[in-house]
C-alpha cells in the first residue's frame, strides 16, 4: 500500500509541476512577444538611421568631387572655346585630359561633362554622344535641368561603361550670371553601398530597400539588390507608394504592417532617397515557441527520470561499464572492441592512404622477470605515451592486448613506417633502466578490407621485423599479381 501511495504522490507532483510550468511558459510568451516587438522597432529605426548615414558618407565625397568639377574655372573657360563638332576644336584633347586626370586621381569609373549649348556628352575617353530630347536614355539630363537643383544623385546605366549600373552625381555648371552651361559629374559602381547594405541586412536580420524620392527621373527602370523602383517596392511590400515616398513618418518612426512586420522609412535629404527597413519577427516568435515546447519536453523528461530512478541508475552503471570496457586502464588507449569500431569509421571517412600497424614490445617478459611487473607496466605506459605523440592527429591508437599495440594512420604505409621508426629513436632517448625496443608491421589498407585481413598482413610484417633482429618496423602491403 505504501508503494502505491508513493507512486500516487509522485504522479500528483508531476501533474502540479507540469501544469504550473505550462502556465508560466505561456505567460512568458506574451512577455517575449512584447520584447520582440520592441526589439524589432529599435532594429528598423537604428538600421534606417545607420544606412542613411553610411550612404551619405559614401556619396558625400563623390558629390563634393562633382561639385568641384562643376565650379572649376578651367572648365568654364574651356566651354567658351567649344565648337559643335569636337574635331574642329583644337583644345578638345585638353578637355579629355582634364576629365581623365580627375578620373585617375579620384578613382571614379566615369567623369563627364554635357554641354547645354551643343548637347555634346564628353567623358574622359572622348565624345560619348550628342544627347537628344527624343532619346529616352537622355531623359536624365532634361529632367535634371527642369528640376532646377544644384545637384542630384541617382542610379542609372552608364553608356560609357557597357551600361553598368552606376551611382551618378550630376551638378549644374553655371556662368557668373547663373546661366546654365551644362552638367558635369562623376559615376561609380554601386557595389560599395550595396555591400554595406547587405552586411547590415544580414547583421540586423532585416530587409532593406532604397527608392528615389525627389531626384530627376531617368530611363533606368530596373533594380539592384537593394535599389528599387517605387512601384516595384510597393508590390514587394504590399504598401502604397505614397507611404514609401513619405518624408515624415510620425513620432514613432515606425509602423506595424501586420502583427509580424515592422517598417520604417528614413528620408535622406542629401541624396533625396528613402531608406526602407522591414523586420519580420515570425522566425523569432517561432523560436520562442520552440523553446517553450522543448522546455516542456525537458521538464517531462526530467520528471520521468525522477520517477524512474532505478532505470537511471542502471543506465548510468551500464554507461560506466561500457566506458570501462572500451578503455584500457593501464594505458588509457582504446581497447580491442572500440578499436574495431574506429577502424570501420576510419575506413569510411578516409578512403585513400590508410595504413594499419601492429607493434610489439620486444622481449617484454624480461622486464617483468628482472624488474617486476610494476616496471613492466611502466614500459607499457611509456610506449603508449610516445606512440600517441608519434601518431598525433594523423590516426588512432589502441592496445590490442598484452604488450601489443595497434593503430591506424591516415597516410601510406611507407610514411607510417618511417614515423614508427622514429618512435624507436624516441624510446632509445628515453631514460629507462633497461633499453626498450619495439618491432612493428605496417600494411596499407584498401577500401573493403576487413580488420582481420589488415591485421594478418601487419602481423606478417611484425614477424618479419622479429626475424630481422627486432627493433625495427617492416612494411607488408598487398601483393598485386597481373596475369600475362
Amino acid at each position: 500500500m505504501r508503494k502505491h501511495i508513493v507512486l500516487i504522490t509522485n504522479i500528483l507532483i508531476i501533474v502540479v509541476v507540469v501544469a504550473g510550468f505550462i502556465a508560466i511558459e505561456y505567460g512568458f510568451i506574451s512577455f517575449y512577444r512584447q520584447q520582440t516587438r520592441e526589439q524589432a522597432q529599435n532594429a528598423v529605426v537604428v538600421t534606417g538611421v545607420d544606412v542613411s548615414s553610411q550612404i551619405s558618407n559614401v556619396s558625400t565625397t563623390q558629390r563634393v568631387a562633382s561639385q568641384m568639377i562643376a565650379s572649376d574655372l578651367f572648365l568654364k573657360q574651356w566651354i567658351k572655346t567649344e565648337t559643335p563638332n569636337p574635331d574642329d576644336n583644337k583644345d578638345i584633347q585638353v578637355l579629355y585630359d582634364y576629365l581623365k586626370e580627375y578620373k585617375n586621381v579620384l578613382g571614379y569609373d566615369t567623369v563627364f561633362f554635357v554641354s547645354d549649348e551643343t548637347g555634346n556628352y564628353y567623358y574622359q575617353d572622348g565624345l560619348n554622344k550628342i544627347i537628344s530630347p527624343l532619346d529616352d536614355f537622355d531623359s536624365w539630363y532634361y529632367n535634371f535641368v527642369d528640376l532646377d537643383e544644384p545637384y542630384d544623385i541617382e542610379i542609372d546605366r552608364d553608356e560609357t561603361q557597357e551600361y553598368a549600373v552606376n551611382l551618378f552625381v550630376n551638378c549644374r555648371v553655371e556662368d557668373e550670371n547663373g546661366n546654365l552651361l551644362g552638367v558635369a559629374g562623376t559615376a561609380q559602381e554601386v557595389g560599395e553601398i550595396e555591400e554595406y547594405i547587405t552586411r547590415m541586412q544580414d547583421a540586423m536580420g532585416v530587409e532593406i530597400m532604397i527608392v528615389n524620392n525627389g531626384n530627376a527621373m531617368n530611363s533606368f527602370s530596373g533594380s539592384t539588390d537593394h535599389y528599387k523602383d517605387v512601384s516595384e517596392a510597393s508590390k514587394i511590400l504590399g504598401i502604397p507608394e505614397m507611404v514609401l515616398t513619405s518624408t515624415d513618418f510620425g513620432n514613432d518612426d515606425y509602423i506595424w504592417l501586420d502583427n509580424i512586420h515592422c517598417m520604417t522609412v528614413k528620408h535622406n535629404t542629401d541624396l533625396n532617397w528613402n531608406v526602407i527597413v522591414v523586420k519580420d519577427i515570425t522566425q523569432i516568435l517561432n523560436g520562442y515557441k520552440k523553446l517553450v515546447f522543448y522546455a516542456i519536453l525537458l521538464l517531462i523528461a526530467v520528471l520521468v527520470v525522477f520517477i524512474t530512478v532505478a532505470t537511471v541508475l542502471l543506465t548510468k552503471m551500464n554507461r560506466m561499464s561500457i566506458e570501462h570496457e572500451n578503455t584500457d586502464d593501464l594505458t588509457g588507449l582504446f581497447n580491442n572492441r572500440i578499436f574495431r569500431q574506429k577502424y570501420t569509421e576510419s575506413l569510411r571517412k578516409h578512403r585513400d592512404n590508410i595504413s594499419l600497424f601492429m607493434i610489439d614490445v620486444d622481449d617484454f617478459k624480461k622486464y617483468n622477470d628482472q624488474m617486476g611487473h610494476l616496471y613492466g607496466n611502466g614500459v607499457l605506459k611509456l610506449v603508449s605515451t610516445l606512440l600517441l605523440q608519434t601518431v598525433g592527429d594523423s590516426g588512432i591508437v589502441g592496445r590490442w592486448g598484452g604488450d601489443e599495440f595497434i593503430g591506424i594512420m591516415y597516410m601510406n604505409s611507407q610514411r607510417a613506417a618511417d614515423l614508427l621508426r622514429q618512435l624507436q629513436k624516441d624510446l632509445d632517448d628515453a631514460e629507462t633502466k633497461m633499453p626498450v625496443r619495439i618491432s612493428g608491421g605496417v600494411t596499407g589498407v584498401r577500401h573493403g578490407d576487413t580488420i582481420e585481413a589488415a591485421i594478418d598482413r601487419a602481423d606478417v610484417g611484425l614477424y618479419e621485423s622479429k626475424n630481422a633482429g627486432k627493433g625495427t618496423v617492416t612494411v607488408h602491403d598487398v601483393q598485386v599479381y597481373i596475369e600475362n
